[in-house]
């Protein structure tokens, strides 16, 4: 390996100047800088070539580096330096951004730089695999052409990974379009439900991530023998078949709702009070599948937060979505319940990046755990999200409706999740209400397409009989997309 450097001498504090980042650059003649925060949390990577770009787009000399840094470095955890698969898609990315060979940052668990890895170094360890699929390389999703599935999938790809997707695909394939020219893509048309299927595509598979349900609780009230056995049977059963095939890694998407009403601030360790059927089925669901750990599966259960934002499978029946499209279409937003009741929110393209972490962290940091995801700093009143819709679209009006009272009303403590996995989302409302209205004027022609709306294509297509063999690619379960409003 080339000498040696201490990473300490590449470190730049994110508001130092890009002069004086410039200046350390040229002394240490490795064309690259890594900016920490005040923590000393690496949160981007510049080059000399950013700095020169900026200077000619008119940026002062004295402008912060954290304006012109790349926020998306290449970087390893310590851990991962003897998985040969994730070094080798640290390479890849490397290689595909272009800027010759820089050496790669590794971090520790608190995403603190420790050491350098040098990237000849690192390419001659990836030279010696082959390029056959290895098992533990390969992530199957199920439920992965749904709201947050697609997301998570196109992240995924990006990384390196390669991903099988297994969905009914009960809301059409376009969420999955852009992926299928990606070698590394593998789609499977079928239903949780059935069991030769699910046999099929945990074949070669390293890690397992589940996010298929039916979803809300009025999808849940239109057949509630389906939900029980879509939501909680079936999870079971995947999660058995998983550690049968010595699939230890389990990642189950579960709810907030769980928690359905309380006055205080809820973590993990609180009373769980379920309204709903869909609630009921995701908490016996986590029963279930947390009975199955031993030495070697390692279930872990993510309660995520009310998801929203813009995805490559929309849906408009979610809070903010909901608000957003009504204000562009109808110039209205309606309150029901009054609009103090409290929400978590979480966008959905965080909540991807939460389950990547939690397929590349320790399995000893996640190994039979639940973690809330979300942040604090999203825990809203409904009447504060419609507020800041206004602000994107002011001319809507709010319609206070007093039918359709919803009991749900709790705040939820995220301290765990960032803690142990150092989870800290970067979007906010104000730019995902952006994104979706930019969309609404650009890419969805019909806001009332069933297909955008989980319980009404549930009821169009009749997804509720148990499918044969021969007939699951035409029915099935719905894919989880996190909560309904």
């Amino acid at each position: 390996m080339a000498r040696q450097r201490d990473i300490r001498e590449l470190l730049v504090g994110e508001d130092l100047s890009i002069k004086k980042v410039m200046q350390i650059i040229d002394r240490t003649a490795l064309n690259i800088a890594f900016v920490v925060d005040r923590d000393c949390r690496l949160i981007g990577a510049v080059s000399d070539g950013d700095i020169r770009r900026a200077i000619l787009r008119g940026c002062d000399v004295g402008t912060a580096v954290k304006e012109v840094m790349n926020g998306e470095p290449v970087f390893l955890h310590e851990h991962q330096l003897a998985n040969r698969y994730l070094v080798t898609a640290a390479v890849k990315k490397l290689r595909a951004g272009g800027g010759g060979c820089p050496p790669i940052p590794v971090v520790d668990a608190e995403c603190r730089p420790v050491q350098l890895a040098d990237f000849r170094e690192l390419t001659r360890v990836t030279a010696m695999s082959d390029d056959g699929p290895k098992r533990d390389n390969r992530v199957l999703v199920v439920g992965g052409a749904g709201f947050l599935g697609s997301v998570l999938v196109g992240r995924l790809l990006q990384k390196g990974y390669t991903v099988r997707v297994l969905d009914s695909l009960l809301y059409g394939r376009q969420s999955i379009e852009a992926f299928i020219e990606n070698s590394r893509f593998e789609p499977c048309e079928g239903d949780m439900r059935d069991i030769s299927v699910l046999a099929g595509a945990l074949k070669q598979v390293g890690a397992v991530v589940n996010l298929a349900a039916i979803v809300g609780d009025p999808a849940c009230k239109a057949s509630p023998s389906t939900t029980i056995e879509t939501n909680y049977l079936a999870n079971k059963v995947l999660a058995e078949a998983c550690k049968y095939n010595q699939i230890n890694r389990f990642i189950f998407a579960s709810t907030c709702s769980v928690y359905g009403a309380s006055r205080e601030v809820v973590d993990e360790t609180s009373d769980l009070h379920p309204l709903s059927l869909y609630t009921r089925s995701k908490i016996h669901s986590e029963e279930g599948i947390l009975s199955l750990e031993d030495e070697n599966f390692a279930p872990t259960i993510l309660r995520m937060a009310t998801l929203y934002g813009y995805s490559p499978r929309m849906r408009f029946d979610l809070v903010v979505n909901t608000m957003v499209k009504d204000a562009f279409s109808t110039g209205r937003i309606t309150i029901h319940g009054g609009g103090t009741q409290w929400r978590p929110l979480l966008e959905v393209s965080d909540a991807a990046e939460a389950y990547i972490l939690c397929l590349e962290a320790p399995l000893e940091r996640i190994k039979g755990e639940i973690f809330n995801l979300g942040a604090e700093k999203q825990n809203y009143q409904i009447l504060d999200i419609a507020a800041k819709v206004r602000r994107h679209l002011p001319g809507a009006e709010l319609h206070f409706a007093g039918e359709m009272f919803d009991a749900r009303d709790y705040s939820v403590c995220f301290k765990k999740i960032r803690r142990q996995l150092n989870f800290r989302p970067r979007k906010g409302l104000n730019s995902a209400i952006i994104e979706i209205k930019r969309a609404l004027h650009r890419d969805i022609a019909d806001v009332d397409d069933d297909r955008y709306y989980n319980v009404r294509r549930i009821q169009d297509v009749g997804v509720y009989a148990r499918p044969r063999a021969a007939e699951y690619a035409t029915a099935g379960a719905a894919s989880v997309d996190g909560q309904g409003t």
